[in-house]
């Protein structure tokens, strides 16, 4: 089974978010340093849309440094699962979450599609 998720938001509510809150309550340092490469919100923005997609889906709160978001050596953004979101991920029978990221000027959106053992 397979279960997508996708959001959109614009580059303006990202930076509004982004100056009422530390990005290092929602990054781990790896983001931090990968973001220092390209357009800090636009990257940040998108690990962050992608976290809180995950993060409501499993009704986990504030648990955003669980999980990773890094690039392979292509580029393609890569998950990667810690603590309490592990837990839960395989508690629920999830056996894969792949993620898209995308942006433009005005947007960033992301796909996350989670895949479930029936």
């Amino acid at each position: 089974m397979y279960k997508e998720l996708t959001r959109i938001n614009s580059v303006e509510e990202i930076k509004e978010f982004f100056s009422k809150n530390l990005q290092d309550n929602f990054f781990t340092e790896n983001e931090l340093k990968l973001a220092e490469k390209k357009n800090v919100i636009k990257s940040l923005g998108a690990r962050y849309l992608i976290k809180k997609t995950i993060l409501e889906y499993l009704d986990i709160e504030n648990k955003y440094k669980d999980i990773e978001i890094v690039n392979h050596s292509t580029g393609k953004p890569i998950v990667i699962f810690t603590g309490s979101v592990k837990e839960k991920i395989r508690e629920s029978g999830i056996t894969n979450v792949q993620v898209s990221i995308s942006h433009s000027r005005n947007f960033i959106s992301s796909i996350v599609i989670i895949e479930k053992d029936v």
